[in-house]
């Protein structure tokens, strides 16, 4: 018999001692319940309470902002009311208006400077901030509309600003 043949058959053997070995092999193991409970989810919302309204800078009611034709230098400003929906033990947002859902045209839109200010009662919460801590709470939104006094010539005159589907937004930071 050559050398190859015995090698090949040793390693045949091998093989096989190897292979009716593997069903007897015993791996112990363990395990315990830790019982840990059920992990949900925290909510954040923000629901209208009572009635909107807009005015100009001095506080002068304004009936139908639609109708309203602003020249550089006015204000105008949104108000309203929100129920604050914040659960989570770490939740952070802020609370804003959202530009992506004002329209209209582009140098009017370019000129109108936005600020938006929020407050619980009487204390103002900064940037806008709401934490769990606000939860349940109504807070009061003012966005108010600058249009831009430097603005000159002809710019943005005639042009309108779409606020018909203008929203409030409560975004998660």
């Amino acid at each position: 018999m050559n050398k190859q043949t015995k090698g090949a058959i040793a390693a045949g053997a091998a093989a096989l001692l190897l292979a009716g070995g593997a069903g007897t092999m015993a791996a112990w193991n363990s395990s315990q319940t830790v019982g840990g409970g059920a992990v949900n989810s925290g909510t954040l919302s923000l629901t209208q309470t009572g009635s909107t309204g807009w005015t100009e800078g001095n506080g002068t009611a304004i009936a139908d902002i639609s109708q309203f034709k602003a020249v550089p230098g006015d204000i105008v400003v949104y108000n309203a009311s929100f129920n604050v929906g914040a659960k989570g033990k770490n939740l952070h947002a802020t609370l804003t208006a959202d530009p992506a859902t004002i329209t209209g045209g582009a140098e009017l839109l370019a000129a109108l400077g936005q600020e938006t200010t929020a407050t619980i009662g009487a204390t103002p919460l900064a940037g806008g901030a709401i934490t769990e801590a606000n939860d349940g709470s109504t807070v009061n939104v003012k966005v108010k509309f600058t249009f831009d006094n430097a603005t000159t010539g002809t710019t943005a005159q005639g042009q309108s600003v779409n606020l018909s589907n203008f929203a409030v937004k409560l975004q998660q930071n």
